[in-house]
Order: C-alpha cells, then sequence, then structure tokens
C-alpha cells in the first residue's frame, strides 16, 4: 500500500477514488469469434437461450432503481444497504449508551468522530481555520528548500508517494516503496491517450478545484491559473509513469516494477529531489530494502524539480492538499463535492447524512466498528459451514489440477503445492486492531472533524512504520469484516471472505448447497483461482514473486491466457463498446476457475439442481446503474461488466448447454473449440 502523507489518508477516510486500481496483464493473441450481449431486460418473452442474464433477472430488471446518492443498484448494492442498516442499528445503540462508554473506549471514539461528522454548525463556524496554517505555509514557498520542509510539518507533497509494504521477493518481510507521482485522473493513459469520457471528468474536475480554491479566499482568475498550472505539471509527469495499457499487455509488468536501490543510488539517479532527506522525514530511512517501482518517472521528476517549476509545483501541491482537506469542512465544501460527484457519476438526490457519517466512521475506525458488527451479526455457524464450502473446493480444485493435459507432472506438483498452502480467513480477523493510542475528541472536549482526522492519518501512517523491516504476519485480515467483498492476496496467498458478504444474495443457510454454490462458493473459487491468474501464478506458495513453472508448461498457460484476452476482447455490449480483454483478463480467468471448480461438486452431488445453481449464479451479478458510472467502470475496472460475468462465462461450460437445451442457433452459443478453459 502506498504511503500518503496525512492529508491523502485523509481524502481516502472521506470518499472512495473515482478510479480503479489497475493491474499487469500479458499480450493477447487474435482469435475469430465475436460474442454479442442483447440486452431485453424488460421484455417478457426473451429466452434464457439468448440472454441468460437478462431472463433470469427480467422481473428485478424491471423494477429495481437507483436510490438518491447511489450509482448502482444490484446483488451488492442490497447486501450494503442489509449492511448499512445493521450499521445503524448498531450507531443507535452506540448513542443510547454513551454515558457507560470511558473517555478511551473504543465506542467512545466511534460516537465522537460520527457526531464531529454531523456537527455542520460547528464546522461552519470554523470556515476555512482548521486548514488555513495549511495553506500558508504551502503559499510561502519560494525556493525548492520551501517544499522539502513541508514533511516536516506533516503537509502532504503527492509527487513522491513512499510506503512500506510485503517485499515481492521475500514475502517474510516488510520492505520500503518508492512509487510515482499521484495523478488526479488516475492514470497516465488519461492524460496521453484521453478519451471522451476522460474529457469530461477533467472539464468537471477543473471546476470542482476552482470552486474550492474560491471557497479559501482566491479570485476566480487565481484559480484558474492555479488548477491550469496544476494540470500542466501532471501532464509532464504523466508522459514518465507507465500506463494502464502498457501494464495490462506487459507480461513482465510485476518485475518491472522491482528495482532495488539504497539511498545513495537514489541521490544519484535524482539529485535535485534529495529523495535521502525526503525518505528520511518520512521515517522510512532505515529500511533495510528500498524498492523503487518506475526508476524512469523518478529520474524525469528529478528533471522537472526546478526552480523554474516552482509555481507548478507549489499550486500542484496546494491543491491536492485542498481536496484532500476540504471535506473536514463546512457545507459550502460539501456542496461543491457533491455537485462535482453527481455530475461525474450521474448520481441524483442525497445519501442521509446519518448514513454518510456512518460510512466515514466505518473506513476511518474498521475495526472497532467490525468487532461491534461481528459480536452482535455473524454467527460461528455460518463461519463453519463457509470454512467447509471453502475446503471441500480446495479439494476439488486440486483434483483439477491433477486432471489437466496441458500441465507436466512436475509443474502440477507446485501448483498443487502452492494450493494447500492457501490460507483461509473467513468472517472476521483472530485478533483486533488495538486504537489505544488513538486519540478522538468532540468538539465539546476542544477536538475538531480535521483534528481527529489526521489523529487517524497520523495513527495509520505509525502503523505502517511500525511494520518496516519487520517479519509479515501472514494471519492479518485483508480487509475490515463488515464488508461486501472477498480478496485474494497473492504476497500471503491467503483468501479473504469476510462477514459482510456472507447474507443474500450471496449466502443464505436455508438455501440449497446448489443455490450458495452458485453464489459465494463461485466467489470462494473466483479468488481460489487469482493465486493461478496471469498475475498470481506469478507468485509461489509462500507468496514470493518466484516462478514455480518449467518454461513449456508457463509457454501453454501464457497461450491460454491470451485466448481468454482475445475472446473478451471481442465481446460487445449493448452500447456498441467492446469489453477490454486485456484490463480484465485475470478477473475472467479467475470467474471462469470459480465456475468450472463449483460445477464440478455438483457433478459428484447425486439429482443436482443445475438450474438451482446456474441462477444463483446469474442473480449475483444482477446491476442496473447510471450511464456515466458504466463507462468509468468499462474503461477502469479490472472487472468485465456484470453482464458479461454472467452470460459469457456460464457459457463456456458444456453443462450450462445440457441444462438449458443450447443449440447452435441460439444466441448464447459458443462453438466448443473456442469455449475457454484453463483450470
Amino acid at each position: 500500500m502506498a504511503k500518503f502523507k496525512k492529508t491523502r489518508l485523509i481524502a481516502l477516510a472521506l470518499a472512495g477514488s473515482l478510479f480503479m486500481s489497475q493491474a499487469t496483464y500479458v499480450k493477447a493473441a487474435e482469435v475469430n469469434n465475436t460474442v454479442k450481449l442483447e440486452n431485453k431486460a424488460v421484455d417478457s418473452n426473451i429466452r434464457l437461450q439468448d440472454d441468460f442474464y437478462s431472463a433470469t433477472n427480467k422481473n428485478w430488471l424491471s423494477t429495481a432503481k437507483i436510490e438518491d446518492g447511489e450509482v448502482s443498484n444490484s446483488s451488492f448494492n442490497e447486501a450494503e444497504k442489509a449492511l448499512t442498516e445493521q450499521k445503524k442499528e448498531i450507531m443507535k445503540e452506540l448513542l443510547a449508551n454513551e454515558k457507560n462508554y470511558s473517555k478511551d473506549s473504543d465506542e467512545k471514539k466511534i460516537i465522537n468522530l460520527y457526531k464531529n461528522i454531523l456537527n455542520m454548525e460547528e464546522r461552519n463556524k470554523q470556515g476555512i481555520e482548521p486548514i488555513k496554517g495549511i495553506l500558508d505555509k504551502i503559499n510561502n514557498i519560494k525556493t525548492l528548500d520551501d517544499i522539502r520542509e513541508l514533511g516536516k510539518y506533516d503537509i502532504g507533497n503527492p509527487l513522491i508517494n513512499v510506503g512500506c509494504s510485503v517485499d515481492l521477493k521475500d514475502a517474510t518481510r516488510y520492505a520500503a516503496y518508492v512509487y510515482p507521482t499521484h495523478l488526479t485522473l488516475g492514470n497516465s493513459d488519461e492524460y496521453l491517450k484521453p478519451t471522451e469520457n476522460t474529457k469530461r471528468i477533467k472539464g468537471l474536475v477543473e471546476n470542482y478545484y476552482k470552486k474550492i480554491l474560491t471557497l479559501v479566499g482566491n479570485t476566480e482568475e487565481e484559480a484558474k491559473t492555479k488548477v491550469d498550472n496544476l494540470f500542466k505539471l501532471e501532464y509532464m509527469i504523466a508522459k514518465t509513469i507507465t500506463g494502464r495499457e502498457e501494464n495490462s499487455k506487459n507480461p513482465n509488468a510485476i518485475d518491472n516494477q522491482y528495482n532495488v536501490y539504497t539511498l545513495d543510488k537514489l541521490d544519484e539517479l535524482a539529485p535535485n529531489l534529495k529523495i535521502k532527506d525526503f525518505i528520511k522525514d518520512s521515517k522510512m530511512d532505515k529500511a533495510n530494502k528500498i524498492i523503487l517501482t518506475q526508476p524512469k518517472w523518478l529520474k524525469a521528476m528529478n528533471d522537472i524539480y526546478t526552480e523554474e517549476n516552482i509555481p507548478l509545483i507549489k499550486d500542484y501541491i496546494e491543491i491536492n492538499n485542498l481536496a484532500s482537506l476540504s471535506s473536514c469542512l463546512g457545507e459550502d465544501f460539501e456542496k461543491a463535492a457533491n455537485e462535482f460527484s453527481k455530475a461525474c457519476l450521474g448520481t441524483k438526490g442525497d445519501t442521509p447524512k446519518e448514513e454518510e457519517a456512518i460510512s466515514i466512521v466505518n473506513s476511518a475506525l474498521p475495526m472497532a466498528f467490525g468487532k461491534l458488527y461481528v459480536e452482535k451479526y455473524f454467527s460461528k455457524s455460518t463461519k463453519d459451514d463457509v470454512k467447509n464450502m471453502t475446503d471441500e473446493i480446495i479439494k476439488t480444485y486440486e483434483k483439477r489440477i491433477d486432471n489437466l493435459d496441458w500441465m507436466s507432472d512436475s509443474t502440477k506438483k507446485s501448483a498443487k503445492k502452492k494450493l494447500n498452502k492457501i490460507g483461509i480467513q473467513i468472517g472476521y480477523p483472530k485478533k483486533w486492531d488495538d486504537y489505544s493510542n488513538l486519540e478522538i475528541r468532540s468538539y465539546e472536549e476542544g477536538g475538531s472533524l480535521l483534528e481527529n482526522l489526521m489523529n487517524l492519518g497520523k495513527f495509520t501512517e505509525e502503523k505502517q512504520l511500525s511494520k518496516l523491516n519487520k517479519k509479515v504476519d501472514k494471519s492479518e485480515f485483508a480487509c475490515p469484516p463488515q464488508m461486501v467483498n472477498a480478496f485474494y492476496n497473492p504476497t500471503a496467498n491467503t483468501i479473504t471472505v469476510p462477514a459482510g458478504i456472507l447474507q443474500q444474495e450471496f449466502y443464505n443457510p436455508k438455501a440449497s448447497k446448489e443455490h450458495n454454490l452458485g453464489a459465494i462458493g463461485a466467489i470462494i473459487g473466483h479468488e481460489i483461482s487469482h493465486a493461478f491468474d496471469n498475475n498470481g501464478a506469478k507468485f509461489d506458495g509462500d507468496g514470493n514473486l518466484n516462478s514455480w513453472w518449467s518454461k513449456e508448461d508457463y509457454k501453454k498457460f501464457e497461450d491460454k491466457t491470451n485466448k481468454v484476452r482475445s475472446f473478451y476482447n471481442n465481446v460487445k455490449l449493448d452500447n456498441g463498446k467492446n469489453v477490454n480483454g486485456d484490463l480484465t483478463v485475470g478477473e475472467n480467468i479467475a470467474d471462469i476457475g470459480g465456475i468450472a471448480c463449483a460445477l464440478d461438486i455438483l457433478n459428484k452431488m447425486p439429482n443436482a439442481n443445475y438450474k438451482d445453481f446456474f441462477e444463483s449464479n446469474a442473480n449475483v451479478w444482477r446491476e442496473i446503474s447510471t450511464k456515466e458510472y458504466a463507462d468509468l467502470k468499462l474503461q477502469n475496472d479490472v472487472h468485465s461488466p456484470n453482464k458479461v460475468r454472467a452470460n459469457v462465462v456460464l457459457s463456456q461450460f458444456d453443462k450450462f448447454y445440457d441444462t438449458y437445451k443450447i443449440k447452435e442457433s441460439d444466441k448464447m452459443y459458443v462453438k466448443p473449440e473456442d469455449r475457454l478453459k484453463i483450470w
């Protein structure tokens, strides 16, 4: 995880990034196969054999609506909504029992932060005073030395991001990482190869930045100049940062980001930056190993970092800090942020204030809130049931590896060794985060929202710093338990299924085994498959970036991976646009692998209800969204659109054809020789 200064951490606590993370993928070979997904969701005559997703979900798709403040509605949204109601009930109980909690208890910290967020009267009263000192120090920058001094005041300088993370080639230890400059548009391709959507979003960002700059006292002319300077600098930097497209097509992208440097060598590469001092200010100068992810960027950044460019750098730093901190201020800033979000994502209406506050508290104090959630809502029987299901899926996966006709026995042995080393995390962590050193004060106690979020930033930063050079605890839970998601961590070789996703439509203790296998079972299989996708396959069973393949077998694997890329590159959506098979290849491999493994379990069951399985899986992926959000996801998300995750994935399996009598004349049909199979 990249290390951000406190202001960046605050921004992450207050709002999720608009731009999804990018992944790295190998280049595809071409195949002549095109799949068109036609959507007639409200047509009552639509056939399962022509559009399984729409036919299975037609009643839901005909009636579903996007709620105020939301970008989509889906099974995930519905689970999130149920989760939100549970969180509201927890908060209601906390407030009712406030007098019973000690000043330093986690419960009191949750309450104080919640009230901070909702106390708009006090936030309005304080105005810009909480951040005035930070903005003054930035505006007083005259020299490069002044910029370097910012670190001493805990003022963010996102030109360089230093982080503490697991050493990719020694997964037992944490190392220091140096990451490239933060770009407003999220990915350098947006600057070098802009789309129409990129131009639209950039215009909205420019208007938003100018708005908040005028709110802190800049004239409209000054605000325009500062925003122009920010983007001028980012365009200079962007051409030196490897973009999403290049990464997605480069089979060695992960390896290329592992470059070990000493402090002295970093200084030789970038003498103007005096990066040794920067890393020292970041308290990471004692690192046993420093890994520079993009040497080309750092060398170019050194050439940009001159007295001549101080106005650009200064304005870049000011806007990034202001954008990060403004959400802690009054309602004018909140209104500006909401207007930007609505225009960018196509949302309408507003999320209730109490729900927004709970969401922020949940993000800022995730494990404190998560402990309360688990105690109230998560049962041991669910944990045990899902653990048993996961064990069965892993055993089935082992048999699938044994039966592969393209892999040698020696590589199969290594694959099974990795598989059987996978750590399983279900529900919640074995040990909870200790928040005793974190101070969260109410306004009555002299605290403020900004102060408390600054404290949270410092707390998070110190927690990360404490891990530097230390041994990795692979039992550390990958996420808060109150989350509707699931994960595979390649450096820990673990899968994580948090408590929050173990509810309908994903898991129902009263449903049939087939139903649950089609939902959470396929998701668990998906996460296990990530251990063997185009990225995960580069890591061994101990989590090291280390090949365990024979050269011949890896070449066969790449050929199969390339077929997945090409197949999905030819999937055309209802709007005429194509899926990006390079960007989404890892998730597509995992989707197919998850269904394949779950189907093997059904095949051993007497009188298995395959319809229940397939339709449960299609229900998981049902979704409607704003056009703006759908366009943004298609451009940036490493997952294929949800409709594709149902129709295209299920159409790869013979049992699907048998169950629904799909023939060559049906639109769901894919020729047997073109059907995808890796694991």
